[in-house]
């Protein structure tokens, strides 16, 4: 069923003319890249996910620098910090003031530009719908619509101005709404005062690693030979994702673990592997499946999927938005 606050959004998207505008040639999808990486902005965003009891929304207060510096201030009912993400383009802290604790761990890698703008190309169709007003400001209405089954649409209010996304639209192959984010206050010129980027642990925190690194490397590059343990990564990627990234480290629980990082441009699809005896049990709410001759489960979040399995000895995690009969394939290449 539609969400009903979507109509009016829709009706309008709806009669825009089926002619691009004549400055929708400024707009590329390298500009808009380059914009959400290296522009300096501030604001209040919204994040909204649909559920079966009604949307679910998330208020974040926003501070982003060149580099990819962010500050994510998640904001609770009466305007209280919740939960404060910072990273300072290397490293990532994430504070819970009610649990009066501090994770560090090192930012996820996702390739360079260079790369992702090849794959958004190979595996992305990109189309400028229209143009409207957000926040008093032009925008250009811009979609990614996938090449390949089962990937997700992305659908962009784009300022005109600096191709910044105002707001992002993630919708699943049947159509239906993923999430949406959408900035409700921006400034492009905010004071940066206090260093924000900068992070200080507050008195009486305990702090946790979430991870010790042993190796990690792009997808050009192999683990070290002389590493114990090296299990193989999928051999059958989903249409249009290629390794960008892997890494080696223990886990919290002290469990050697290794992560592959997958992209198709938009979209980011995990793969862990450890020892199988360290493989969570299986959650409430997920399904047994079979893959080959191990056994494992899998379990839904709106689009985003999980599928945990065994192969001999090691236990793998894959976690990604595409279809279970598309994870299960993943899964059956590894042995």
């Amino acid at each position: 069923m539609r969400t009903p606050w979507l109509l009016p959004l829709i009706t309008c998207v709806a009669a825009f003319p089926a002619a691009a505008p004549a400055h929708a040639a400024q707009l590329s999808p390298e500009g808009i890249l380059r914009a959400r990486e290296h522009l300096t902005y501030g604001g209040l965003s919204t994040i909204t996910q649909p559920s079966a009891l009604g949307p679910k929304t998330q208020r974040v207060r926003v501070t982003h620098g060149a580099g990819q510096r962010q500050r994510q201030e998640f904001l609770g009912s009466q305007g209280e910090v919740v939960d404060l993400v910072v990273s300072d383009g290397q490293i990532r802290w994430h504070w819970a003031p009610r649990q009066q604790a501090v994770k560090v761990a090192p930012m996820d890698l996702e390739g360079s530009l260079k790369q992702r703008l090849g794959l958004l190309r190979q595996n992305y169709v990109f189309r400028v719908l229209g143009q409207l007003r957000h926040l008093g400001r032009l925008t250009l209405l811009a979609q990614f619509q996938p090449r390949h089954p089962g990937n997700l649409t992305h659908r962009l209010w784009v300022d005109q101005a600096t191709q910044l996304p105002l707001v992002v639209e993630r919708r699943d192959p049947a159509g239906e709404l993923v999430d949406r984010s959408e900035f409700t206050e921006i400034d492009f010129q905010p004071s940066l005062a206090g260093k924000p980027f900068a992070f200080t642990v507050p008195t009486g925190c305990k702090v946790e690693s979430t991870t010790t690194m042993l190796a990690a490397g792009d997808g050009e590059s192999q683990p070290p030979r002389g590493l114990k343990w090296r299990p193989e990564p999928p051999g059958d990627l989903p249409a249009g994702y290629r390794l960008l990234h892997w890494q080696y480290f223990v886990d919290h629980r002290k469990v050697p673990t290794f992560a592959w990082r997958f992209h198709d441009g938009l979209n980011l699809l995990s793969c862990f592997a450890t020892d199988a005896r360290s493989l969570p049990t299986a959650p409430t709410g997920s399904r047994p499946v079979r893959v080959g001759t191990g056994h494992g489960y899998a379990l839904a979040h709106g689009a985003k999927r999980m599928l945990a399995w065994t192969a001999g000895t090691t236990g793998y995690t894959l976690v990604g938005h595409l279809p279970d009969a598309v994870l299960e394939q993943v899964a059956a290449s590894t042995r």
